[in-house]
């Protein structure tokens, strides 16, 4: 997405009435820009349209260089348009502070003529949807995430960042005074934001949780809260409610942004339900990492697992760690019914896809399924589940073409396993149906693993020195998970001997991560393997 050029001669420089104040600009931490206004209304000035303006007029904007010029239109050309002034602060080189500086000479719609005093008043660093004093929708001080904390006039997203960790470690704000012992708050940041806090009454319920993104103190898990109680009737009904403040379209907005700037992987291969001139599909295993209903609920979590999923074109998916059923159940109408636009543009989505999960207590194993993989069937025929000692596993049956296919999704404990081979035996059926294993075995004793990669005399897809966390690929044990696929040798005669692991497009701009973004949707890689869809066809590995 480069700069184009053209024959047509530039224009020359053109001569703009600036805003800028003849007096030396103080630091912007400061940030007391905001604090004044105007009172001189004759002083009007032409307001610049981003949206039409070029290089050359872009750069008669104060502290606009050609760089920056250029990589404003290349930004615009990526996005369309800009929609709000205020998204021009994504752009390379701009910022909160140098927007702060050229907003009162910039619009995004047509242009027009506006005084001084109303463009210098509007927020630093807000958003269109920023909140509003004058019509008393104020932020909840004791309820509200580093998102919305950042809406608020004046706060930064590290100021944000430090108010909800002070209210992590110290309890409840009781008081807006209780703010100034907040590091990086000062009595005069104090003075400019309280207008737009309020504090709850410390025995109110808890609202639900944002649409757009959850972020809670602590940033446990890679940035989510896990509650206590993370099981959930299947009856219970999903509510959402916006953020406080914000409106249902900048959330959209908001998120297209963010969505636009997360890498997608393109596929190597156009994978189109055969191998050898033979149908066949793909069978994955994926643990996501405490999926709570909390945890799907930010867009970008549910954009990453979908596309991962349909880019790869897998047909039946074990997955590990699901704290919520209706965790599950989201991501899998997410899949039939896509709101999202990287979801919804997928042109080889079926839109059938199913998902099961055991009713037992503290169940944490599941599957999704495609129905409708090419013009393969795929359907369950029955889900068994149980806890062997410690070991948590799920027995699938799926009638997938001609094939009847078992699959044993297992969770294991945390601490290293011995004697898993007893454990599966107790577990797994006869000897000759086509089974395999898909979980984490990165906790199983080495003494399990003999020198072919067999464990309990199943065959390992996938060599066992391959790292399967996605933000690490050393060598040190700390960092290392060992997610894989083991198959019986009747599963070995239907294997293609194409298999892979994911590690690309695991991360979006709108998963917090501590304190930053562009976190993973699980620090899990996901694995897959390929099998025929009709008996004995394939090779044993």
């Amino acid at each position: 997405m480069g700069q184009n050029h053209s024959s047509v001669s530039m224009p020359k420089r053109i001569s703009r009435k600036s805003l800028r104040s003849p007096f030396t600009r103080r630091s912007s931490k400061l940030n007391l820009s905001a604090t004044f206004t105007m009172t001189d209304d004759d002083h009007k000035i032409e307001l610049l349209n981003i949206n039409l303006a070029t290089e050359e007029e872009l750069m008669t904007l104060p502290g606009i260089n050609r760089a920056i010029a250029r990589n404003i239109v290349e930004h615009r050309k990526a996005i369309g348009r800009f929609k709000k002034v205020e998204d021009l602060a994504l752009v390379k080189g701009i910022g909160a502070d140098k927007l702060d500086q050229i907003r009162p000479e910039i619009c995004v719609n047509k242009r027009k003529t506006q005084s001084c005093s109303s463009s210098r008043a509007q927020s630093l660093d807000s958003l269109d949807s920023r909140v509003n004093y004058r019509t008393n929708k104020l932020v909840d001080i004791n309820k509200a995430s580093v998102f919305e904390l950042q809406c608020v006039h004046g706060l930064t997203q590290e100021l944000a960042a430090n108010i909800v960790d002070y209210r992590t470690k110290k309890g409840p704000f009781r008081h807006l005074d209780d703010v100034i012992k907040v590091k990086g708050i000062n009595q005069m940041h104090l003075g400019n934001i309280r207008p737009y806090l309020t504090i709850s009454t410390l025995d109110e319920p808890k609202r639900p949780v944002s649409e757009l993104i959850t972020i809670n103190g602590g940033m446990s898990n890679g940035g989510f809260h896990t509650p206590i109680n993370h099981r959930k009737s299947p009856s219970a009904p999903i509510k959402f409610s916006l953020s406080n403040g914000l409106s249902a379209s900048s959330i959209s907005d908001i998120f297209e942004l963010l969505s636009a700037y997360s890498y997608r992987p393109i596929p190597e291969e156009e994978f189109c339900y055969e191998r050898n001139g033979e149908k066949a599909l793909r069978i994955a295993s994926w643990n996501l990492q405490n999926l709570t209903l909390e945890k799907v609920q930010n867009l970008g979590v549910r954009e990453v697992i979908c596309r991962t999923i349909l880019e790869n074109r897998w047909s039946i998916i074990a997955v590990q760690e699901i704290q919520d059923v209706e965790a599950l159940k989201l991501v899998c109408d997410a899949l039939n019914k896509p709101h999202l636009r990287r979801i919804a543009e997928w042109k080889n989505n079926s839109r059938q896809w199913n998902f099961c999960m055991s009713d037992l207590t503290q169940s944490q194993l599941g599957f999704l399924y495609d129905a409708c993989s090419g013009d393969i069937g795929v359907g369950l025929s029955s889900l068994g589940q149980t806890n062997v000692d410690d070991c948590q596993v799920a027995l699938a049956e799926f009638k997938v073409g001609n094939i009847e296919l078992s699959l044993l999704n297992v969770y294991l404990p945390s601490h290293e396993l011995d004697n898993l081979e007893q454990k599966l035996k107790q577990a797994v059926g006869g000897e000759d149906s086509v089974l395999f294993l898909m979980g984490d075995f990165t906790n199983i004793s080495k003494k399990a693993i003999d020198e072919t990669g067999e464990i309990a005399g199943f065959q390992a897809v996938l060599p066992f020195t391959i790292n399967t966390n996605c933000l690490s690929v050393k060598s040190s044990i700390n960092c290392r998970f060992s997610d894989n696929i083991l198959t019986n040798k009747g599963g070995q005669s239907q294997l293609t001997g194409v298999w892979g692991v994911v590690r690309q497009g695991l991360t979006h701009l709108a998963i917090p991560w501590g304190w930053n973004w562009g976190g993973p949707a699980s620090t899990h890689c996901p694995v897959w393997a390929e099998i025929y869809a009709s008996p004995n066809i394939g090779t044993a590995l």
